[in-house]
């Protein structure tokens, strides 16, 4: 069998055996491109933060990709020019995912690779491709020129958006950022976006009521949001539009609004000097109940009290670029608060109007 092997190889390489070659493209190569926040370190691109997105071109015989997941809860979405998604699932240490060869059209076949879960859920990496012998990688397509950045809780993780009853599996699996509200509007707005978001972390408190956790004011500062020594340059990423959207402080009970609005008002202010351009939209968290849904409101109520100190106090500091938004509560489904899909398309309809108010889109 070997021997026939060789001789076919000679008859189709003019007499002469050659190796079939294939190479290893760097992660960081220049027709890689990458959207979200990411570290790289040990020749790996590092993913903490959810929907940071890898995007590549190819002709030819397909690449396989190189992936590291630290669990076996690192879930990613993987699309070709644009269409329907499938989920790839990681195993944990090292993955090596070989993508179809097909005839690709002339401009080729791009490539989507999007982080579905969050931080907490599973690290994970992008180590590079490997290129068989005849793909030609081409020039990525360029992000949209506009940039959005969304920061808060679970909600705008997407955490289990795509459970449903009767199962309501509460598993990573069903974590899907691109379907998350901010992503969801980034799509509709032809905009980039980053999603700094990580499941029960508030700007002063865990959703339990711990303090010695990564809030928000913390991880805004990193690339990756549970390594302490891991620092992000805010000036790789300006964004337009801010919106900050966190009621996870009230989860244990209801927190002061004296200190919450000390927190809060300090946070913003930290925000606006890293991105003095931005528009800041300051709102309710979808988890909170509102008069129409006739469940205690006490929560939404002091959150808004909240919002309005911090809005007055940016004012007095002359920054009017900062909006208050106020959006609706969503119920999640009867065993789970979290907002499902079709719920997170309804909140990113009550930010879609401010955003193109104040932009102009």
């Amino acid at each position: 069998m070997q021997l026939k092997l060789i001789l076919f190889l000679a008859l189709f390489t003019g007499g002469t055996i050659q190796a079939m070659e294939q190479s290893v493209l760097a992660p960081n190569d220049d027709r890689i491109a990458i959207m979200g926040r990411t570290e790289f370190a040990q020749g790996r691109i590092k993913m903490g933060f959810p929907g940071v997105t890898v995007r590549f071109a190819f002709r030819g015989p397909a690449p396989t990709l190189k992936l590291t997941g630290d669990n076996e809860n690192c879930f990613f979405n993987l699309s070709c020019n644009g269409w329907d998604s499938v989920m790839i699932h990681l195993k944990q240490g090292e993955n090596e995912i070989a993508l179809p060869t097909g005839p690709a059209p002339k401009e080729g076949w791009v490539i989507e690779l999007v982080r579905r879960t969050e931080s907490w859920m599973g690290t994970a990496s992008f180590d590079g491709l490997i290129l068989p012998a005849g793909c030609e990688l081409l020039p990525a397509p360029a992000w949209p020129a506009r940039k959005l950045m969304f920061i808060g809780d679970s909600l705008t993780c997407g955490e289990y958006n795509e459970r449903f009853p009767p199962e309501n599996d509460r598993s990573p699996r069903t974590t899907n950022a691109a379907r998350s509200y901010g992503m969801l509007l980034a799509k509709w707005l032809n905009a980039q976006v980053h999603v700094l978001a990580y499941g029960g972390r508030g700007i002063v408190r865990n959703w339990d009521g711990r303090r010695d956790v990564n809030t928000v004011p913390v991880f805004f500062e990193r690339a990756m949001p549970d390594d302490p020594a891991s620092k992000w340059d805010h000036a790789r990423y300006q964004p337009d539009v801010i919106v900050i959207n966190d009621g996870t402080d009230h989860d244990k009970d209801i927190m002061p609004v004296a200190e919450l609005s000390e927190a809060y008002g300090a946070f913003v202010a930290r925000v606006r000097e890293v991105y003095p351009q931005a528009w800041i939209l300051i709102s309710e968290s979808g988890f909170h109940a509102d008069a129409a849904s006739g469940r205690p409101t006490l929560m939404r109520e002091e959150m808004l009290k909240t919002l309005q100190a911090v809005a007055a106090r940016r004012y007095a500091a002359g920054d009017d670029r900062i909006r208050i938004v106020r959006s609706g509560f969503f119920p999640g489904t009867a065993t789970d608060p979290h907002l499902v899909a079709f719920q997170q398309e309804q909140i990113a309809l009550d930010f879609l109007g401010p955003i193109k108010e104040v932009t102009g889109w």
